[in-house]
């Protein structure tokens, strides 16, 4: 714990922060444009966060075209481009999108560890060092589940179509971060937010993590 803590203040006082404001202007103006496409499109299914050995070069979303009584199943890399196949079925076809987690990855300076401490530390060095937009992140992870709590999130939360399929601009992150560090497709499971406080639960997809 003391060495976590040492590792909290080193980030926080050595990346260079955004303003909040800004951050927050930034993560929305890219998911508006990808809600665009997809509200166009009319889609519904709930989607999934890829690493980036499934994308070929980057973390990425999944969102089904058709909407399945499953997630969808992905083993193996997929095609860079924003039509993709992704199994064998005739409805197995998806858009793969670029979303406000994939910039956010790109900001770590290295892979976080596949452990609640390692999520940890990269979270906290995003929200409160290089973003900006909260103040304390933790995380624990239990089998296949991982939840995070997030304090004093300083970005607006909105229920819109895109968010029903991939979530609101911190859960994508987390979710990105998370597939990355377990270099396994991640889902979210639940997103809450309530004063002062963001709680997400997300699922790792395939065998147990512990």
């Amino acid at each position: 714990m003391v060495v976590l803590a040492l590792i909290f203040l080193v980030l926080g006082s050595t990346i260079p922060r955004l303003p909040p404001e800004a951050s927050a202007l930034l993560l929305e103006t890219g998911i508006d444009n990808i809600a665009s496409i997809v509200e166009e499109l009319g889609i519904t299914a709930k989607g999934v966060y890829l690493p980036s050995s499934l994308t070929g070069g980057k973390p990425q979303a999944l969102i089904p075209l058709h909407s399945n009584p499953s997630l969808p199943l992905v083993t193996s890399a997929l095609p860079r481009r924003l039509i993709v196949r992704y199994g064998a079925g005739p409805d197995d076809v998806g858009l793969l999108l670029s979303t406000a987690g994939t910039a956010a990855v790109g900001m770590l300076e290295s892979r976080p560890g596949p452990t609640s401490a390692g999520l940890e530390a990269a979270l906290t060095s995003l929200f409160t060092g290089t973003l900006g937009v909260a103040d304390k992140t933790g995380v624990t992870v239990s089998e296949n589940h991982i939840s995070v709590s997030i304090d004093n999130p300083r970005i607006e939360n909105r229920t819109t179509w895109f968010h029903q399929c991939l979530g609101g601009p911190l859960a994508s992150i987390v979710a990105s971060v998370a597939a990355e560090a377990w270099d396994r497709p991640v889902a979210i499971n639940r997103e809450e937010h309530g004063k002062g406080k963001c709680a997400i639960e997300l699922e790792v997809l395939g065998e147990d993590i512990q």
